[in-house]
């Protein structure tokens, strides 16, 4: 007599031996398809940080040719200042150019040290004239660790407070004129705040405050920079 139970029974193994193909491809397609989805984000990542690279190298070269354009319009400005007949009637080192008369009124680094050398040794430093005292005051932050100068007043950018005090004899007061225009005549910018005069006894003292300036050096050069995702 046949086994009707044999046919039944390779049916239901068939049933399932699909169903596990089936789970098995749906499976392998999910890990292809997440793959799929992980390479994709991974691609506009890179795409994102390849245009942000790229929009940083277009910056930088924009930059230099406007630099070069200004660079040529520096140059053509130079030339013509050279030409100023002021800058050239103005004592220079020799072979230096005209325009280095201008470097040398607005120095780039604040040394008070040498502004009062200058001060000392030459604008005051007249016949007949006896210095009593000299202050410069050193720049705040940048030449001391103080915040205030020395006599109590306070120094903004650029600029170097000083005081003096000279006295010459009774009846000469002409040369305390001399050194005034000695110091106007000064290649170094420099700005007598208050002056005051006063007479006593057989000399006539002159005491001024003042300022001088500077102008810190910018910096050109080529840096890296560092593009993040």
């Amino acid at each position: 007599m046949p086994d009707k139970g044999a046919p039944m029974l390779r049916k239901r193994q068939q049933i399932e031996k699909v169903g596990k193909n089936m789970f098995v491809w749906v499976a392998c397609a999910a890990v292809i398809l997440g793959i799929c989805a992980v390479l994709a984000l991974s691609l506009s990542e890179r795409i994102s940080y390849k245009q942000k690279v790229i929009s940083a190298k277009s910056e930088t070269v924009g930059r230099l040719e406007s630099n070069i354009k200004a660079a040529k319009s520096l140059k053509q400005e130079v030339r013509v200042i050279n030409t100023n007949q002021a800058l050239l009637s103005t004592p220079r080192i020799d072979g230096a150019e005209p325009v280095s008369v201008i470097l040398d009124a607005l120095p780039s680094t604040a040394n008070s040290s040498a502004l009062g050398a200058s001060l000392q040794q030459k604008l005051l430093n007249v016949e007949g004239v006896t210095i009593e005292s000299l202050t410069v005051d050193p720049i705040a932050g940048v030449e001391d660790v103080s915040e205030e100068s020395s006599d109590g007043m306070t120094t903004t950018d650029g600029e170097i407070t000083f005081k003096f005090s000279v006295s010459v004899a009774s009846g000469q007061a002409s040369v305390l004129q001399d050194m005034l225009r000695q110091i106007e005549r000064s290649i170094r910018t420099i700005n007598l705040t208050k002056v005051t005069v006063e007479e006593t006894g057989s000399k006539i003292t002159l005491s001024a405050e003042g300022r001088a300036y500077y102008q810190p050096a910018v910096k050109v050069e080529l840096s890296e920079k560092t593009v993040r995702k």
